[in-house]
């Protein structure tokens, strides 16, 4: 059969990307993360929930902000999901420790598709980060310290909010994220387009649509630090995709990390930016300063 990606045939490249069949239970994953967002927002009875920061019925935020909070730096997330599920819900467990380090947590969500296709998206979390932008001192953040996270479709769509050239747009500098940390994210949707089945069944891409939104191929010339994070025990494509962003990032002069974090599969990375004794999380906070 003739190979399309990366010396891939179609099929290879689907079963490659299609990470819901490298675990056992992929329910068990989003129940227990939904489960421990539940108990961690019991501890944070004065988080600001289901915040609108747009016109559109899914462009909803949560606010978790320590105690005292007073221009204190914010992290966005991007939840995972292929583009086509997940919710913030599941990401509250990871307010513990971000604000336990004096960090406002933004857990964000964004239309999904069928419903909406990639420029959507896009727009969705992009909005977000100028909404955070304009009103989160009001919330005890910091507008002067914003950084941005996400984790599998989330760790694209932070690669899309640091491409350049939508700021304008926004009203909002081309400075205003502060720097980043991507997970287990597709950086190049030619691989979408290319699969025999997958993610682009719901998102259909076009060549047009997929290039345009790849932050592989769109590199700021000016960017604050970026981490650039995988699971070592996660499929080949999704590991050389985050070894390829990594690599473009620095190869520009910018401040770039790429890691492969032991034992922690797809559905753990996320995870790992909640867990105060892990790499990553420790790398974050020094990135942040914090």
């Amino acid at each position: 059969m003739d190979t399309v990606y990366q010396g891939l045939t179609a099929d290879e490249l689907a079963k490659q990307l299609d990470v819901e069949k490298t675990v056992e239970s992929v329910d068990a994953y989003r129940e227990k993360n939904l489960r421990m967002s539940g108990d961690a927002r019991l501890l944070f009875p004065d988080a600001r929930l289901d915040v609108a920061y747009g016109g559109d019925a899914e462009q909803k935020l949560d606010i978790f902000a320590p105690p005292a909070a007073d221009s204190r730096p914010v992290m966005i997330y991007i939840h995972g999901g292929g583009w086509r599920s997940g919710s913030k819900d599941a990401a509250s467990f990871m307010a513990k420790a971000m604000c336990g380090r004096g960090v406002v947590w933004v857990p964000i969500d964004y239309g999904l598709a069928p419903d909406y296709r990639i420029d959507a998206i896009v727009d969705h979390v992009r909005s977000a980060v100028a909404w955070v932008y304009d009103e989160i001192a009001g919330h005890g953040g910091d507008p002067g310290r914003i950084y941005v996270s996400g984790n599998s479709a989330g760790g694209h769509l932070t690669g899309a909010i640091l491409m350049p050239g939508w700021h304008g747009d926004y009203g909002v500098p081309a400075d205003v994220v502060k720097g980043a940390c991507a997970m287990s994210g597709v950086f190049d949707l030619d691989s979408l387009l290319l699969a025999s089945y997958g993610y682009n069944n719901e998102l259909q891409l076009t060549a047009k649509s997929a290039r345009a939104y790849s932050p592989q191929y769109h590199m700021p010339a000016e960017a604050g630090p970026l981490i650039v994070a995988v699971g070592e025990p996660e499929p080949d494509e999704f590991r050389r995709q985050s070894a390829a962003y990594a690599a473009a990032w620095t190869e520009r002069g910018l401040d770039g990390k790429h890691m492969e974090i032991p034992d922690a599969n797809h559905f753990m990375m996320g995870r790992e930016l909640g867990n105060p004794e892990g790499d990553l999380f420790n790398e974050v906070m020094d990135m942040i300063g914090v």
